[in-house]
């Protein structure tokens, strides 16, 4: 049986956020650590703001190639590229094939986290950071190193554009939390008619999901219970 932490408790209680304050009057920068994360934190949010006109700019960081990193059927170069086509057809789902990721390819566990780094991804974004009111991320409270960065990545990104930034928890509902990390201003935002969507969103990532890869014993593998605890519940997204 699963374990929750305190932030799924808080998030029980949390006010209900509008989808317009999650988002702002323009477009929304999603920038996802790993494929996956999308549609784990916050695949309703994206398929709301999708059908209700947003455009969405679905930035995927790394290329999650360390889910196994000791197959020998899908090596890091056949299993960056199996991810890769698994977020793409996540995307597709939420947005009813209106949005197609953005790659940027960075080696799973190491997100850029220097100024350098950070101005590489902003160049590399360029034509898509025009319009941008909002940015979604996963939170810094989450215990993975490349959910952490990415959070900052977000965070210098959202100071240089002058918009809005929320962060959304994956593992830091089920883990202990980074200390330090805030919650303050915890909403929800209700996910009730975009769950269809958001289930068929998050199976896409069959790697992650299934047995797929049977050759690495070390590899990771969503827990069913955790993948349907994300798809039933409303959404966390905490400001930064």
């Amino acid at each position: 049986m699963m374990t929750f932490t305190e932030i799924v408790a808080q998030a029980e209680g949390a006010p209900y956020a509008q989808l317009a304050e999650l988002t702002g009057p323009g477009d929304v920068l999603v920038l996802a650590p790993h494929p996956d994360d999308e549609s784990l934190a916050m695949g309703g949010a994206i398929a709301a703001a999708s059908a209700a006109g947003h455009r969405l700019h679905i930035a995927v960081v790394t290329d999650g190639a360390m889910s196994h990193p000791n197959s020998k059927a899908y090596p890091a170069a056949a299993l960056s590229a199996l991810r890769k086509a698994e977020v793409e057809t996540a995307v597709q789902i939420l947005t009813d094939g209106r949005e197609s990721p953005i790659w940027l390819g960075y080696p799973d566990q190491g997100a850029p986290d220097h100024p350098d780094g950070f101005c590489d991804v902003e160049a590399r974004l360029g034509q898509h950071l025009g319009g941008v009111t909002a940015i979604w991320t996963t939170w810094n409270g989450d215990p993975h190193s490349d959910h952490q960065r990415v959070w900052r990545l977000a965070a210098w990104m959202a100071e240089r554009l002058g918009c809005a930034m929320f962060a959304c928890p994956v593992w830091g509902q089920v883990q202990p939390p980074v200390a330090g990390a805030s919650s303050v201003g915890l909403r929800r935002f209700e996910t009730t008619a975009f769950r269809d969507l958001k289930a068929r969103a998050v199976a896409a990532h069959v790697s992650q999901m299934t047995g797929l890869i049977d050759d690495d014993p070390s590899g990771f593998r969503m827990p069913r219970d955790l993948a349907a605890h994300f798809v039933a519940t409303d959404e966390i997204f905490i400001p930064a």
